[in-house]
């Protein structure tokens, strides 16, 4: 006999009938209509060109439910960073906090980034979007 790969929805399926077996059903559907509530969106993209002429490229996301947005940037030197939308009075802040953080409110941004002794500094600013 062949084994076929399965599709991801066809795993959760199978991973909630195996749970629902295990857990007595009811409790456990539940637990499966949760986990697919919480699937990825893609938002939006952007393309962003700052002061210095570097372009940036953004890509929004968040999970369905809305309880997670993230952006995921490709800097001008190819890194890639994925940072958590975090708390911010105006506008819209993305950070880990530990070495990055991209502000945007609007149109326009800027990337900032620790230095070694802790200190916040603007790398990438006047950032437009240019899609």
């Amino acid at each position: 006999m062949s084994a076929k790969k399965l599709s991801p929805g066809s795993l959760i399926v199978l991973r909630c009938l195996a749970a629902a077996a295990l857990l007595g059903g009811f409790s456990s559907s539940l637990l499966c209509l949760k986990a697919e509530e919480l699937s990825l969106q893609k938002a939006s993209s952007a393309s962003y060109r700052c002061s210095g002429g570097e372009q940036l490229e953004a890509t929004y996301y968040g999970l369905r439910d809305g309880s997670l947005a993230f952006v995921r940037l490709r800097l001008p030197d190819g890194r890639q960073l994925t940072l958590p939308q975090i708390s911010s009075a105006s506008g819209a802040r993305f950070s880990a906090d530990s070495e990055f953080t991209w502000w945007i409110k609007g149109n326009s941004g800027f990337l900032q980034q620790r230095d070694s002794h802790g200190k916040w500094n603007v790398t990438l600013k006047d950032c437009d979007s240019v899609t």
